[in-house]
């Protein structure tokens, strides 16, 4: 197994690779005319690969030190890397719903963990079934039953079975008709398979992020993780190498992203780029460059309505904007702002985000409850080695930040020199104009697209088993005193 050296370690700690400017211009050629005219010929294949909770940077393409992920690597190298993608929320079925309806998640009636999305939301798969085009699922649903009517094929699986249903469903679907497939793994959830590929990566070597405290137990399940990556990335092999068995690899466009950061602590439900900053790539020789690099703000809502537009789709109902000029052209502009926002998930909040370039500003309108963590994280070894350095004081200030109560109403980072989010400059006077501007852009979001607190009376925060949390006690104490359980006591 490679070894990672020191310095790959410590450059990515500041963040995932961007690359300037003048080395993506090194990247860019001209399109011929004929690039553009995408709806002159048939209309594309879609293929949506998303992974489930994998965070930011987490392919090997992304400069990541130690992650094997050379299938994806070459989806990047035959098509476009967006460097800076973002999630409208950092919860699975709210994020899916989100990106599916090109929808902020507080707009699509399914906000919430588990909430199934109602049945009068139009989906990019609802709008391409009407046009003809054969809608498959496989993996993870998590959709609810009311979209189901818009599919014609739908195979719930586990991860490790992910690629053996989707070559049975590309390899049994009607010849004569396009398709919309959406390959959505439940790879790298948890609970993770302690024998997901047969060369395990080295626990010794993982990368541990500096908001997570270093660990023999955390290195152990970051290990596993990586691991759950590498197996989706041989399905993406298979099922790429299926496409081209078929001849339809170059007419399909093929997506690749997750929908939410890494099931951690301070990474997956929370705004940081920790959970709202996936990885995206696009492949699709008539339109996107083999190579190229984007790095202008993308939000998720954006890729539905342009799959609709390249497919020659109309829709009417889509917040997201189409995105085609960006896969065009690597230097065309992205988006002033994304937003993003974290609703009930194991426990209630009401979290407003909005990200430039440069700047994070965080709004807690539950300032007064902690950073809750999802059960699955809380139900894990990694948590137990959390629990073990903090009851010793060896926990960062940036690491504690997990039991604070109550929390800052706002956080405002600066990106550029704080890449992690570590350092909350929102009483720094020198921001104090960049922070009014961020304010300014975060309201008048939530005024254009009706975005209102619940006035039902709040719920304070309960267990996986609907027990409700006292209040006289650290959050993590009244979990367990409720009926939580820590499956990780065994280790």
């Amino acid at each position: 197994m490679r070894r990672i050296t020191r310095r790959q370690l410590d450059r990515f700690a500041r963040g995932p690779i961007v690359l300037p400017p003048a080395v993506l211009l090194i990247a860019v050629c001209i399109l011929a005319p004929t690039a553009l005219a995408t709806h002159d010929g048939p209309p594309p294949n879609v293929l949506v690969f998303l992974a489930d909770d994998q965070g930011e940077g987490d392919l090997s393409c992304y400069g990541h030190p130690v992650l094997r992920t050379p299938n994806i690597d070459r989806l990047a190298a035959e098509g476009m890397r967006f460097d800076r993608a973002f999630l409208t929320i950092s919860s699975c079925s709210p994020s899916r719903a989100s990106i599916l309806t090109g929808r902020y998640p507080h707009n699509t009636g399914a906000e919430d963990l588990h909430q199934p999305l109602p049945a009068e939301q139009q989906t990019v798969a609802q709008y391409l079934r009407a046009a003809g085009y054969h809608c498959m699922s496989v993996g993870k649903w998590h959709l609810g039953d009311p979209q189901r009517r818009h599919w014609d094929r739908i195979v719930e699986c586990a991860g490790r079975d992910t690629a053996d249903q989707a070559l049975a469903l590309l390899q049994n679907r009607p010849m004569d008709r396009p398709f919309f497939f959406w390959v959505a793994t439940k790879d790298p959830h948890r609970p993770f398979d302690a024998d997901a590929i047969a060369n395990p990566h080295d626990p010794s070597e993982v990368f541990v992020p500096p908001y997570l405290p270093d660990h023999p137990l955390i290195r152990r399940e970051l290990a596993q993780y990586y691991d759950e990556i590498t197996r989706f990335d041989e399905h993406v092999g298979l099922i790429r190498a299926e496409l081209a068995k078929q001849g339809v690899l170059d007419r399909t466009l093929i997506i690749y992203l997750s929908d939410n950061g890494m099931p951690f602590p301070r990474a997956k439900t929370t705004l940081y780029d920790s959970g709202i900053h996936t990885p995206l790539i696009v492949r699709y020789p008539p339109l996107v460059e083999p190579g190229s690099r984007q790095a202008g703000l993308v939000s998720v809502i954006d890729l539905a309505p342009t799959i609709l537009e390249l497919a020659g789709v109309r829709q009417d109902t889509m917040q997201g904007r189409n995105m085609a000029a960006m896969l065009k052209d690597s230097e065309a502009p992205g988006r002033r702002a994304v937003y993003a926002e974290a609703n009930w998930h194991d426990y209630e909040k009401f979290t407003r985000a909005v990200r430039t370039d440069r700047f994070l500003l965080i709004r807690n309108y539950y300032w007064d409850k902690p950073l809750w963590n999802s059960v699955d994280s809380i139900n894990s070894v990694t948590w137990k080695g959390v629990m073990a350095l903090r009851d010793v004081g060896k926990l960062t200030p940036a690491q504690k930040f997990l039991f604070v109560e109550p929390r800052p109403f706002e956080e405002l980072y600066d990106l550029r020199k704080d890449p992690r989010s570590l350092v909350n400059v929102v009483e720094d006077p020198e921001y104090r104009q960049r922070w009014y501007g961020l304010r300014t852009l975060l309201d008048n979001w939530r005024v254009e697209t009706d975005d209102a607190m619940p006035a039902e009376r709040r719920r304070d925060g309960w267990t996986k088993e609907g027990i409700p949390l006292p209040h006289n006690q650290p959050w993590y104490d009244r979990f367990i005193e409720a009926g939580g359980k820590s499956s990780f006591e065994k280790f």
